[in-house]
């Protein structure tokens, strides 16, 4: 019996408001096509997305795909959420400074997007690793990080929130728990072809199966 497959489109209009979503890849997977892609497909159907950026790492991205000759439009329009960092990178509508206690951060954070009146449809984060690695040797602050960051907006009707997370620059425990606390956690590799696996969901007959993008 075959694994099933399913497109990248029909998996994220499976996707219900409220789910946190992680999707964790290695250093040497090419993450930026799928980021690409993602957005590509946000566009297509019509769902309405801005990007959280955490410690430059969509400039990152979006440099990658430059390199490779791609129009990276899709990022240069997008709204962007700085946290950390010092690289703008897309149509950057706020900054949140991460020298900040993370119930300031949170606070900041809301009070921008309602500022611009963007609290509904999709949220892509990149760098969160680079974060939560900050913390690694602070089990406490780190908590503190979850718990006013990450648990909240689980479950918020009005959003969906994909983590795009580099598992190589996090602790296995750290890791563990983000696939704990996510709805559904897919798993990027490459052995000659990309290949993006359902390790977690909701639904069990989605576990195992290809996303294809």
């Amino acid at each position: 019996m075959t694994k099933l497959e399913v497109s990248l489109g029909e998996f994220i209009e499976g996707l219900k408001p409220g789910e946190d979503v992680l999707v964790e890849y290695s250093s040497t997977a090419p993450v930026h096509i799928l980021f690409y892609r993602f957005l590509r497909t946000l566009n297509d159907i019509g769902r309405p997305f801005m990007i959280l950026d955490e410690l430059d790492q969509l400039h990152v991205l979006r440099t990658h795909l430059g390199i490779m000759g791609l129009d990276a439009g899709v990022i240069d329009n997008a709204k962007v959420v700085k946290m950390g960092g010092i690289i703008e990178t897309g149509s950057v509508v706020g900054k949140v400074d991460l020298a900040k206690e993370p119930p300031v951060r949170k606070k900041h954070y809301e009070a921008i997007l309602a500022g611009i009146g963007e609290e509904k449809g999709f949220r892509l984060i990149v760098g969160f690793e680079k974060v939560l690695a900050s913390y690694e040797n602070d089990p406490r602050e780190k908590e503190r990080i979850f718990g006013y960051l990450v648990r909240p907006h689980l479950g918020n009707p009005e959003r969906v929130t994909v983590y795009f997370v580099n598992r190589d620059l996090i602790s296995e425990r750290t890791l563990n728990e983000l696939r704990e606390h996510c709805t559904r956690v897919l798993s990027l590799t490459f052995d000659g072809k990309s290949r993006l696996r359902v390790l977690k969901s909701l639904d069990i007959e989605e576990y195992g199966a290809e996303v294809v993008f």
